[in-house]
């Protein structure tokens, strides 16, 4: 068998045509290639191969065979390979591999670095090879042809920083024969480092130009890397596409002299229009009126692409639609009409779910959602959850253009019931709420509730758990940034959100309370593989009379997005029955290493610090603070990453337990 052969020899293949049918057809016969390799090395030159087969064997078919295979071994490195060919007879081609020895790029040096560092020398010098051959940067296969490439490639990289006199050259490569390794010597020259001076421009009026070079000013003397040359030229851009120059033309020249880099503006505007007629096309269940009101705020104005761009976003951001186009018709007097054309989605969908946590146990799930609701775009959603803690019904209904503008309105109605660890809960009430999602990375978030709650316990005394039927009224506010990469698996950025809310309490007892609630996080990536995760969170409710507030108002904490040495809701003070109580106040805060073992594996180590207090007046103390230290693995799925994780408590208590063990679904924070 080949696999029981020594790797010296050589391995023997036979390629069937795939013709049957034809009688002319070569056969092509391949020696030279071991077992293991041939396979992928003959899927690459397959189509080729192919044609070759499609006619009798012949001296000119054998020499292209054995062009293309000599050619594809010395893209994997092979610098010597030669391919032999002979026709043995039988309408047989017969190819003989001799390989040579195989090199990869080893160090990639330069006589000096300038502003890289030796691994992004490397990168860049590798990406021309690793892009074209889909290979990794530390098996990348040595190919002549890549080399001056390779420099090129890093020059530009220069240049793109702002050195635009930089020079790269190859000067020489040294095999290494022993480790099968070519060493590249570059000569690497950056040069000064440039800077932005005003730019200027052509065929536009004074006053114009006045207005383009105030914008751009806080750009002037910033270095004329890519980054700050295609903001300045986006923001020219921006500035015609924002005022009705829909078909202005835009060209641009970088003008490189005595460490000065200066953008020359050569600019047609062209007619400017305004948008006097908006007209929806496709949709065979949505009221037109429904769509076009996403546009209202263009019509009768200079054209805003941008503006128009983000209409055709929110459109799309409804989920009612599989596509959403926009074209444009210009006439000689200024005036355009816009066109939407749109494919309107299978709005309706059931949906069933089961799942475990570490706190909810077992949980079943259904839900029914309607995303255009009788063809007016509104959202519809019910849904209903039994899991071991007790049982959820909801449904909302929201308006994602309220009142002409980009603002959410969702009413929401529910049926709750909690068991907790010394209480019981049920709730039923009714919340409206409006939401605006602005420049991009900003929500707000204004909501008015009332419910009626009841509450039971067998072991907690009456003082311990509050008010046992109540209507509770609050109006509150929640702000939040939001600068990941990603909002389901993010990566990197920050995230910030905090809240407000006043409150009622009215029943068997009576109180007013204010609440306040803060939540952090900041992610970035150490190298690859190797993230970093640090958290804050923290909050206060301080009432108008502690006695009367009830326990499902007070903040509890500790759990798998907390301190997870403990359980969910375990942190701080306790019952004579040895039951979480909450409390007025609270404050967390975490770091993560995150590594990354084999997408969609990773590996996590972390460290908890918080704790719970009973009285508001100790918040922003951090006295009296639990820890906890320990490991985990996670799972990235597209609902998000799946985590199994151990705390370790660190400063245990009478009553605590010395780790927990958490199981969860959804990024922590």
């Amino acid at each position: 068998m080949i696999r029981n052969l020594p790797s010296l020899l050589l391995a023997h293949y036979v390629l069937l045509s795939p013709f049957t049918g034809g009688l002319g057809a070569a056969e092509i016969r391949i020696k030279g290639i071991p077992a293991d390799k041939l396979d992928e090395l003959v899927t690459k030159v397959k189509p080729r191969l192919d044609f070759i087969k499609t006619r009798e064997a012949s001296s000119w078919r054998a020499d292209d065979a054995a062009f293309f295979f000599e050619r594809l071994m010395v893209r994997a490195g092979h610098v010597n390979a030669q391919v032999e060919w002979k026709l043995p007879g039988g309408n047989i081609i017969e190819l003989k591999v001799i390989p040579g020895v195989r090199y990869k790029y080893g160090v990639i040096k330069a006589n000096q670095l300038g502003p890289l560092t030796h691994e992004s020398l490397r990168d860049y010098f590798l990406q021309p090879l690793v892009e074209t051959e889909a290979v990794k940067v530390d098996k990348a296969p040595y190919i002549s042809e890549y080399s001056a490439k390779g420099a090129h490639n890093v020059e530009n990289f220069l240049k793109s920083q702002g050195y635009w006199q930089a020079k790269v050259a190859l000067i020489n490569e040294n095999y290494n024969h022993t480790r099968k390794r070519v060493i590249v010597n570059l000569n690497l020259t950056e040069g000064i480092k440039f800077t932005l001076t005003p730019p200027t421009f052509k065929n536009l009026p004074d006053e114009e130009i006045r207005t383009l070079t105030s914008q751009l000013s806080t750009l002037v003397g910033q270095t004329a890397n890519s980054q700050n040359m295609n903001q300045m030229n986006a923001t020219v851009v921006n500035y015609y596409r924002t005022h009705g120059y829909h078909f202005a033309q835009i060209n641009v020249d970088a003008i490189h002299n005595n460490g000065r880099t200066t953008l020359a503006f050569d600019i047609q505007r062209g007619k400017r229009y305004i948008v006097n007629d908006i007209l929806v096309e496709g949709n065979k269940k949505t009221k037109s009126r429904r769509i076009r009101r996403f546009f209202d705020g263009l019509k009768d104005k200079d054209y805003d692409e941008n503006a128009a761009d983000k209409a055709v976003t929110k459109i799309l951001n409804t989920g009612a639609f599989v596509s959403a186009t926009l074209s444009t018709t210009p006439t000689p007097e200024g005036i355009l009409a816009l066109q939407i054309e749109v494919k309107e989605a299978d709005a309706k969908s059931f949906q069933t779910y089961t799942g475990l946590g570490s706190f909810e146990g077992f949980i079943l799930g259904a839900s029914y959602t309607d995303l255009n609701l009788r063809g007016r775009l509104l959202k519809f959603n019910a849904r209903g959850e039994l899991s071991e803690r007790g049982f959820l019904g909801e449904a909302s209904l929201s308006e994602p253009h309220f009142a002409g503008e980009a603002i959410q309105l969702t009413l929401r109605t529910y049926l709750l019931q909690r068991l907790f660890e010394g209480f019981d809960k049920t709730e039923g009430g009714i919340e409206t709420s409006l939401s605006i999602k602005y420049l991009d990375h900003y929500t707000s978030r204004l909501y008015l509730g009332v419910s009626q709650v009841n509450t039971s316990t067998t072991s907690l005394s009456a003082l311990e758990l509050g008010p046992e039927n109540y209507l509770h009224t609050r109006v509150g506010t929640e702000q939040t940034i939001d600068f990941r990469n990603d909002t389901i698996l993010p990566s990197e950025g920050f995230f910030a959100k905090g809240s407000y809310e006043f409150g009622n309490i009215s029943g068997d007892a009576s109180t007013t309370y204010q609440k306040i609630n803060f939540d952090s996080s900041y992610r970035f990536i150490l190298a690859k593989k190797h993230f970093l995760m640090t958290r804050f969170s923290t909050g206060a409710v301080f009432a108008q009379d502690t006695e009367n507030l009830p326990i499902d108002i007070r903040l509890f904490n500790g759990g798998p997005d907390s301190v997870r040495s403990l359980e969910f809701r375990e942190l701080g003070p306790r019952s004579l029955s040895d039951d979480p109580l909450g409390g007025e106040a609270y404050w967390n805060t975490s770091i993560e290493y995150i590594h990354s073992i084999s997408d969609p594996i990773k590996g996590v180590l972390f460290f908890d610090v918080g704790q719970v207090y009973a009285d508001s007046s100790d918040w922003g103390s951090f006295s009296d603070p639990s820890y906890a230290a320990g490991f985990g693995l996670r799972i990235d799925l597209p609902i998000g990453p799946v985590r199994l994780e151990y705390g370790h408590n660190l400063n245990r208590r009478d009553g605590e337990p010395s780790g927990t063990v958490h199981f969860s679904i959804g990024s922590s924070f």
